[in-house]
Order: structure tokens, then sequence, then C-alpha cells
């Protein structure tokens, strides 16, 4: 099965309006009459997402060993490629197996198994999909920074890749790992991301839980209108569905009901829930089952049987060794021993309870500064590794060429290098030295500053390129002043990143120079203007320096970089609703039309400045307690003969 989120079981498939059952008839029929093995294997592949629990384990078995013995024959090239994919899923299929039964050594096993066999085809989705399981075993066992660091990872791959379910499904267990830690509007956020993606998709499979967790974020977070919304979407999303109801739906069910106080009705999901979960033999469920008949019962003053129920549950948690399923459960027998005056086992339970939360919180308490390293360590090492190629190539270009220069030239040529070698030297220092500092304070306010101190070196590279240009063709007015230009700008990048806010006029200043030479170097391919709102003072009015020049650039660089014609760039900074805003609007080709162009021409080059901007803002909300959001907005999508982006956001900002 190709995604581990909590409740994949059953995965719906429609052959050209067949009925699931003629489906899976044709299918078999294929598989007897074909005789080419990579059909075989992908119509077992089929089989094995749409046949019944007890069916679907054959097929798999049959597309493991049928995938072997091609590998056997030492395959090269596609057929290496293919036949490892299906093996890869076929060891995968069998850890879930073994997940399901709650034998997670063994289902570890192979999914690491599945890990090795993409890894040597260079399968890199396949072994982020079997990574995500592990992680979702170590989730369940309470090893949540273990767990958090094998979900970026996949979500790095996952983005890579384009695999918006994948990318989806690592939102999902992120946003469980944040409510277990009691961060529930950080749960709520991961899980609405997660929906969108599922919907966009339409991955019908996910949407009745993930709607059923999103009701559960909010009825923790207190907003129990939002709540009752999703939780009522999640039951509409299970009877709308052609999908065969799971364990882990009944029981989602049952606990919707279990809010509505309809202990009846809850009573009927849980016990079916059960039925399954036993069928199966999977303890976690069974444990979930348990715990929430309990309640039921509780709820109703049937204390024999919650304590029966309470007790079975504990016992299941125990024999798999899961804290968080112990947590449940002895917490469960706790508050009905409490209720019935029972203080005596009421604080034996208590006792379980603590102990097997404690082992979640020490876990937990180093979630939160795990999660911002991962994301930083991620995003500056693809920046560090972009710099040092392009101060490679920089390098051997100028070697290349300064064998045929007159000495005066290869004499500026040479200052050139050294000081681009200088400049991201000096950059890479101060990478070093505040990645040490954020990690020895874990201070969220020098990440932003680094985040400030960060110029694309692809641009640095280019206006150097530019300079060496102009010197070669003996243009020194040209030069000189491209290069007094592109000084400054270093210079007032090198200053404003060691300051949290600077002036509004200076501001205009940096960007007005950074525009300039962008100019230059497009050789005037487009115009741009600067409005600042006259009741804005310059002087006194100080914001967060270089908020807007990472979307300028990428205006330049992917709307009126590709436009026939000349473009134009405006940057407008004015008071809104006693808000200050920013506003950067291009009338260049727009985002879908620049991605289109960039696929065709196989850019390998990624802009990261949204990513890190947000990142930026994020750390500005925490500090200033706002709500600092970017919209961006594809103004074609509002009128055809419109075309350009528009990126509009609050700016913080102090008064001297």
């Amino acid at each position: 099965m190709h995604y581990f989120t909590l409740i994949i079981l059953f995965i719906v498939f429609n052959f050209n309006g067949f009925s699931q059952g003629n489906t899976i008839e044709f299918l078999k029929s294929s598989l007897n009459t074909s005789k080419n093995d990579t059909v075989r294997c992908d119509v077992l592949d089929q089989l094995i997402e749409i046949a019944a629990d007890g069916e679907w384990q054959k097929y798999n078995d049959q597309m493991k060993q049928l995938a072997l013995k091609n590998l056997a024959l030492k395959p090269t090239g596609r057929l290496l490629v293919v036949y490892s994919k299906y093996y890869a899923t076929a060891l995968h299929n069998q850890g879930i197996i073994y997940s399901e039964q709650t034998n997670d050594d063994k289902a570890v096993e192979y999914f690491n198994k599945a890990i090795e066999v993409s890894k040597q085809s260079g399968n890199k989705n396949e072994m982020a999909i079997s990574l995500q399981a592990i992680a979702q075993i170590d989730i369940r066992k309470g090893n949540n920074t273990k767990a958090l660091n094998q979900l970026y990872e996949c979500l790095k791959i996952f983005e890579e890749t384009g695999d918006e379910i994948g990318v989806a499904d690592v939102h999902l267990s992120i946003g469980d790992i944040c409510y277990l830690q009691q961060e529930y509007k950080k749960a709520i956020e991961h899980h609405l991301k997660s929906r969108e993606l599922y919907i966009k998709n339409n991955y019908e499979v996910a949407i009745s839980t993930i709607n059923f967790k999103i009701g559960v974020d909010y009825n923790a977070y207190k907003d129990y209108p939002k709540a009752l919304e999703y939780l009522q979407k999640s039951i509409d999303a299970v009877e709308n569905s052609e999908i065969g109801v799971n364990s882990v739906a009944y029981l989602n069910i049952a606990q919707i009901y279990i809010y509505q106080n309809k202990y009846d009705k809850a009573l009927t999901y849980a016990l079916q829930g059960l039925s399954i979960a036993e069928g199966m033999q999977n303890k976690v469920e069974m444990n979930h089952s348990h715990i929430i008949l309990s309640r039921i019962f509780g709820s109703q003053k049937k204390y024999t049987l919650a304590i029966s129920h309470g007790e079975d549950a504990l016992k299941i948690g125990q024999e798999i060794n899961h804290p968080a399923e112990i947590t449940m459960a002895a917490n469960q027998l706790y508050l009905i021993y409490k209720e019935t005056n029972q203080e005596v086992k009421s604080s034996k339970y208590h006792e379980i309870y603590i102990e097997a939360k404690n082992i979640l919180d020490n876990q937990e308490s180093k979630n939160a500064l795990l999660e911002q390293k991962l994301k930083y360590e991620f995003e500056k090492k693809e920046l560090i590794t972009k710099s040092e190629n392009e101060k490679k190539l920089d390098a051997l270009n100028a070697a290349n060429e300064k064998s045929n220069l007159m000495k005066n030239i290869w004499l500026i040529v040479f200052a050139s290098i050294l000081i681009l070698l200088a400049v991201s030297a000096f950059f890479l220092y101060r990478n070093f030295k505040q990645k040490s500092i954020i990690n020895a304070q874990k201070n969220n306010l020098l990440k932003q500053k680094l985040l400030v101190s960060q110029m694309n070196p692809h641009f640095i590279f280019n206006s150097l390129n530019a300079i060496q240009n102009y010197i070669f063709k003996q243009d020194s007015l040209k030069a000189g002043d491209y290069l007094a230009q592109f000084s400054e700008l270093i210079r007032m990048i090198l200053d404003y990143s060691r300051k949290d806010y600077i002036s509004v006029e200076a501001e205009v200043k940096l960007l007005n120079t950074y525009l300039e030479l962008q100019k230059l170097r497009f050789e005037s391919k487009f115009d741009y203007t600067i409005t600042i709102d006259k009741k804005i003072d310059r002087e006194s009015i100080s914001i967060p320096p270089m908020l807007a020049q990472p979307f300028i650039e990428n205006a330049i660089e992917h709307g009126i970089f590709f436009k026939k014609d000349k473009g134009r760039v405006d940057v407008r900074l004015f008071y809104e609703n006693n808000f200050l805003i920013y506003e950067i609007e291009d009338d260049g080709v727009g985002m879908a039309e620049a991605m289109k162009l960039k696929n065709k021409l196989k850019s390998s080059y990624e802009s990261l400045a949204t990513i890190i901007t947000k990142e930026r803002m994020t750390s500005l909300n925490e500090q200033t307690k706002g709500n600092v959001e970017i919209e961006i907005l594809d103004k074609k999508t509002v009128s055809a003969e419109n075309s350009g982006v528009k990126v509009k956001f609050i700016v913080p900002f102090k008064v001297k």
C-alpha cells in the first residue's frame, strides 16, 4: 500500500466505469492472460489496492516473488527500476501487515528493507513512503523527536518529487505530534494543510479521518462550533463514500456520537470497530476500541462494564508497550475509579498514567527546537551548496579567460574574484557563527537576523559577471559605476543584517540600489517605481529590513525575465486601516506561465524567497504577537487581460 496514514486500509479503484467487483474480475483475467511480467506486476499492484483483507496479502506475495525472480536476472536500465519498485512496494506492504498486527520490530525490519531496495534503484519517493511508515511507529511509541526527524526528511523528498499526497501525509503526522504536545493551534494548521491537499487530489480514503482529527483539534482548542462542523463532515464523508468502512472510521464516528451524548449510536459503532480490529489482530485499534467502550459505559453509569473495557485496553497497551495507549487507558480507569470514590484504585491508575505520560513529555520537550532546526538546516544546506557550486564555476571561468587579458584588466578580474571570495567567506562565517549561537541559546531572534542576511548567491555571481563583461568590453565607466553600486549594496546588506529594524528611508535607498543594479544587469528590460505614502515619516518609522527584496527578485527573475517586451515593477508602502502595508506588483508573465517556461527550459534553479520570508514572518509573529500574512495573487486569475503577480503583506513597524 502506497501511503501509511493512520487509516490506510482500503483504496477505491475505478476502471472505465466498472464496479469494484467487475474491476477485480477484469484484473484477475488480465493477470491470467498476460505473459509480460511487468504488466503482471502492475496488475498485482492494482489488485493489492482494492482486494479484500485476507486476499490482497496473497497478491502482495505473488508480486514480491515475481519481482525477485526478475531481479535475479540482473536487469539494467528501466527494468531494474521497475522491478525494484515493485519489490520495494511488496516489502513495504509486508511491513504494513506486521504494523497492523503491532509487531513493530518486524514492521520496521521490512520497512528498512524496502528503503534499501528503493535507495539502490534511486527511487526516492518510495524511500520516503517507507521512512514515513517507520515514523508512524515511533509516534505510537512516543519517540516524537526521532519521528520528527524522519518526517521532515520525507517532506523534503515529497516536495522535491511533487508528491502532494505524501506531503499531506507528513502534515497529518506532524499535526498528530502537535496534538500530543497540546499545541492545538499548530495541530490545526498542519491538519488543515493535509486536508487541503487530500481534497485537491481527490484522495477520498483520508477525508473522513482528517475531518475527524481537525474536529478533535478544535474541540481541544475550545472552538466548539468548528469542532462540531468538522466532526459532522467526518460522518458525511463516510456515509457518502463508496470506500469500505474500516475500524478507524467506526471508532471515529463512535467518538463523535459521544461528543453529542448519543451513547446508543456510539456503542453500535464502537462494537463494530472492535470486531474489525479483533479480526485483523490490530492491537492498537483494539486498545482504542476498549477505551471508547469504557467511556461510553462510564457515561451511562455502567461502571462494571466501563472498568472491564478499561482494564482490557490497559492490558493491550502494556503488552505492545505503547506509552500513548497506556496513558489513555490508565487515565480512563483513573477517572472511573475517582468518580466511584474508590480512592486506592484511583491513585494506583493515576500513578501508571503519570509514569507513561512522563515518557511522552520527556520527548516532547525537545520537539519545538527540533522542528525549527530541521527547517533551518534543510534550507541553509541547499543555499550553501548552491553558493559553493557557483563560486567554483566563477573561479573556473576566471581561470580560463584571464590568460587573454591585458595586465591591468587581469588585475581587475583578479580583484573581482577576491571580492567574491571575501563576500562568500564572510557569509559562510556569519552562517556558521549564527548557527552555533542558535543551537547554544535557542534564540528565535537570531534566526530572523540570519534570514535577513541571506543575499541570493546567484545574484552576486551574475552581478560580478556583468562587471567582468564591461571590463572585457573596456567600458570602464559602466564597470566602475556598476562596481560602485554593487559595493554599496553589499555594504548596506552587511550593515542592515545586524539590525532588527531600519528606517523607511534606509530601506528605500537599499531597494533603489538593488533595482538599479538589476536594471543595469538586464540592460533596461524593465522600469520601476518605489512609492511611499506621504503619511509615512521616512526617518521616524522603522521596519524590518529587506522584507520586500525577495519578492522583487522573484518579479524580475521569474516574471519580467520571460516577458518579450519591456516590463515594470512597482513597489508601494502605505497605510491601510492603521496597518503598514507592503505591495510589490509586476506585469510579467505570471506564476503559471513562469512555471511552464521554467519546466520547458528544464531549469534547476528554484527560488526560496517565499519560504525564507514566511520563516521570518513566523518569527515576527512570535515577537510582535501580530498577524503578519503574505497574500500572493496571480493577476491573470482576476482578469484574463492582466498578467503578472501582486504580493501584499502587513509590515511590523516602530516609531522613534
